[in-house]
C-alpha cells in the first residue's frame, strides 16, 4: 500500500538533487586526482564509499515516503503502513550516520596528506578514532535500541528498550560538529608556517577550511534531532533527514573544492597551465602528480621523481661542471601540499656559483 504525500515529495526532491551534486563533485575530484595529478589516495576511496552510502540513504528515505514518511499518523491511517515507514527511516539513519562519519574520515585523511607536525598528526588520528567509534556505535544502536529489534520501529510489539537513542544522537551530532570545526581550524596552523606570502596563506587556509560550512549544517541537524522524541515521528523528523543529507553533501563539497584547483587552472589556461595573456605559467601541472620526472639532457640528469618539488635545491660549486645538490627538509609541508592538496604553486630559488680553475702549467 502506497501512502505518498505530505512532505514526502519535497523530501525526495531535495535528497535526490543532493545526490546529483554529491556525485558531480566526486566525479570531478576523481578526474582531477587521476587524470591531472595522478595521485589518487585513500581519502578519494573514502569519498567514493561515502557516495555509495549517500545513495543508499536516499533510497531508504524514498521507500519510507511511499509508506507515509512526511505525513501525520492520521493521514496514513493504517498502523502497519505507518510503522513500516518508521522502519525504513531507521534503516536510512544507519546509512546517514555512516555517510557523515565516512565523510569526516575523508576530510581527516586528506589533512594527513599535508601535515608534518607530529602534534597535528596525533590530533587528526584522535579525531578519526573517536569519529569511527561513535559512528559505528550509533549506526548499530539505532536499530538494536530495543529487544526485540522490531520494537525499535513498532512500539506495540512486546519488549523493552534499553537505550534512549536521542541522547546518542545528540552526542554523535555534537561530536561531528566539533570534528568539522577542528578540521577547519587545523589548516591555519599548517599553512601559516609555510614560506608563502601572507595573502596566499590566507587564500590557501580559507580553501582548506571550507568544512566550517559543514559544521554549521551539523549544528542545524543536531537541533533538528528533537524530532526523534516527537509523537508524529515520520513527520517531525523530516528536517533532520534533510539536514543529515545536506551535511554529508556539504562535507564532501568543501573537502573537494581545494582539490579542484588544478582542474580549474587547466580549464582556464590550457593543458600546460600557461596564461596566454601574460605568457607566464600560473600553474605548473606536472609538479602536482606522482611519478612525474624532470630532467636535463646536458649535465643535471634526473634530480628526483618529482623534479624540484621534493626539496629546496641549492647548488654550490662545480666539479667538472657537475652541480652539488643540497636538499632541505625544512619545506616538507610545502612539498606535500603541492603534490597532494590544493595545487598550490611554490617558487624555489636556485643559486648557482661557479669556480673558475686556471689552466695547469706543465
Amino acid at each position: 500500500m502506497s501512502v505518498y504525500g505530505g512532505k514526502g515529495p519535497m523530501t525526495n526532491a531535495v535528497l535526490w538533487a543532493e545526490v546529483i551534486v554529491f556525485a558531480l563533485f566526486v566525479g570531478l575530484r576523481l578526474y582531477t586526482r587521476k587524470q591531472i595529478l595522478n595521485s589518487v589516495g585513500f581519502d578519494d576511496y573514502l569519498v567514493i564509499f561515502a557516495l555509495v552510502l549517500h545513495v543508499l540513504y536516499t533510497i531508504f528515505v524514498t521507500i519510507a515516503t511511499h509508506y507515509g514518511l512526511g505525513q501525520l499518523y492520521a493521514d496514513v491511517g493504517n498502523p502497519v503502513v505507518y510503522f513500516t515507514a518508521v522502519k525504513y527511516e531507521l534503516f536510512s539513519q544507519v546509512a546517514g550516520l555512516m555517510v557523515i562519519g565516512v565523510g569526516k574520515a575523508a576530510v581527516g585523511t586528506f589533512l594527513l596528506r599535508i601535515v608534518r607536525n607530529k602534534i597535528h598528526i596525533w590530533v587528526i588520528w584522535g579525531c578519526l578514532f573517536i569519529t569511527a567509534v561513535l559512528t559505528l556505535f550509533a549506526s548499530i544502536t539505532v536499530i538494536v535500541q530495543c529487544i526485540p529489534v522490531e520494537k525499535s520501529w513498532n512500539p506495540s510489539v512486546p519488549g523493552t528498550c534499553w537505550l534512549n537513542f536521542s541522547n546518542v544522537g545528540y552526542t554523535v551530532g555534537s561530536w561531528f560538529v566539533a570534528a568539522d570545526f577542528s578540521f577547519a581550524i587545523l589548516p591555519w596552523f599548517v599553512v601559516w608556517d609555510l614560506n608563502m606570502k601572507q595573502k596566499e596563506k590566507i587564500t590557501v587556509a580559507c580553501g582548506l577550511s571550507l568544512g566550517i560550512f559543514a559544521g554549521v549544517c551539523g549544528i542545524v541537524r543536531t537541533v533538528a534531532l528533537s524530532g526523534l522524541d516527537a509523537s508524529e515521528y515520520i513527520y517531525d523528523t523530516v528536517p533532520m533527514l534533510i539536514w543529515s543529507a545536506t551535511e554529508s553533501c556539504v562535507t564532501i563539497m568543501c573537502s573537494t573544492i581545494p582539490v579542484l584547483r588544478p582542474l580549474y587552472i587547466r580549464v582556464r589556461y590550457g593543458k600546460d597551465g600557461k596564461d596566454s595573456s601574460t605568457g607566464g605559467s600560473s600553474y605548473k601541472l606536472p609538479m602536482y602528480g606522482s611519478g612525474q620526472k624532470y630532467s636535463s639532457s646536458r649535465h643535471y640528469g634526473q634530480l628526483s621523481k618529482s623534479g624540484f618539488d621534493s626539496s629546496v635545491v641549492e647548488t654550490k660549486g662545480f666539479s667538472d661542471h657537475m652541480p652539488t645538490v643540497k636538499h632541505s627538509r625544512s619545506n616538507n609541508s610545502d612539498d606535500t601540499i603541492l603534490r597532494n592538496a590544493a595545487g598550490i604553486e611554490r617558487t624555489d630559488e636556485i643559486s648557482v656559483s661557479y669556480e673558475t680553475y686556471g689552466a695547469r702549467k706543465v
